[in-house]
């Protein structure tokens, strides 16, 4: 039969132990955060999902009056302008082409043209695309809205194509 040698067995933890534990907690709390919240993904891409829909609303708006209309976007939202032959105004011909606000921001926005950074992205009445991305960023998140061959801007996850769009020159 077993028997229990009084002083042999451990009655809690060692200052040494406890030290460990919040270490490592405190590392895998600040890795949390800086890679952001899962909410940021979602937010991102609900919001770059509306703004491709309406960047094609846009690009077809400046093909059927050939004018041209550019994109302008800051942290807190964007517009879209059209030229009147002097000056960019808003563009008040389209109302889904209002001045917004982000749904889901602030968001840090790098727009890139040609592989540049660029305070505007112009929609042309003429063909000829031009390599134009729009990046989201929140925290450690990016989404990146592309453009296609056809128009289009297509919504994708970052590094690969924030890397090819500054390549492109």
């Amino acid at each position: 039969m077993p028997t229990l040698v009084r002083g042999a067995s451990k009655q809690g933890f060692t200052l040494l132990e406890l030290l460990v534990v919040i270490v490592v907690l405190s590392i895998a709390a600040g890795l949390i955060v800086v890679r952001g919240t899962p909410g940021d993904s979602n937010y991102l891409e609900s919001d770059a999902k509306k703004l491709s829909q309406l960047l094609r609303i846009a690009q077809q708006e400046s093909l059927l009056k050939s004018k041209d209309i550019r994109f302008v976007a800051g942290d807190e939202g964007y517009t879209f302008e059209e030229f009147t032959g002097s000056r960019w105004v808003p563009v008040t011909t389209e109302p889904l082409l209002r001045p917004r606000l982000w749904d889901n921001g602030p968001f840090k926005v790098t727009l890139i043209n040609e592989g540049l950074e660029n305070k505007f992205l112009t929609l042309e009445s003429q063909a000829g695309l031009k390599r134009q991305a729009i990046v989201l960023q929140r925290n450690q998140v990016q989404v990146v809205l592309e453009s296609q061959a056809s128009g289009v801007f297509k919504v994708s996850k970052p590094n690969t194509v924030l890397n090819r769009a500054r390549q492109s020159l």
